[in-house]
Parts: C-alpha cells; structure tokens; sequence
C-alpha cells in the first residue's frame, strides 16, 4: 500500500494526535510517515506495536499503548482508503 506524505500525515493526525501540524518540520514528518507506512504493512498487530514502541515516552504520557496506537493507525489507514 503506497501511502503518501499527505495520507500519513491524515492517518497520523486521526490515530495519535489530532494537534500535530506542519511545523513539527519536514524530517520528522517524513521519519513519521515511514513508520506510519510500516504499521499499516506489518502483520500481525504485535509486529506493528514494535515499530512504533520506542515512542514509549509517548505513550506513558498520555497513558496509551503501542499496539493500542497501532490499531488505531491501522484504521485509520483502512478508512481513509475506503474514502479515497
């Protein structure tokens, strides 16, 4: 599944933060979208949660969880596909 800039970036903002915007700055969007590309390709959900499980700062934070976070980019991903 190609997902461009623009789409990990909807996917990201619906799934994880709805506050991030374009002045994170361009390397770490594209550092994002590689990972957001790597969850939604990864089987099985658990495999998915470890590419993103070193956001673990992240996590505990706002008290969530990666394979939780996972799930979420991975429907994210499917609806923003079935709208396309």
């Amino acid at each position: 599944m190609a997902i461009s800039l623009d789409a990990a970036k909807a996917i990201y903002r619906q799934a994880i933060d709805p506050r991030a915007s374009d002045a994170e700055g361009a390397a770490w969007w594209d550092e994002v979208a590689d990972e957001i590309r790597d969850v939604v390709v990864a089987r099985p959900v658990n495999e998915a949660a470890k590419v993103i499980d070193w956001w673990h700062h992240d996590w505990t934070v706002v008290s969530d969880m990666p394979r939780n976070a996972a799930t979420r980019i991975r429907e994210a991903a499917r609806a923003l596909r079935l709208n396309a």
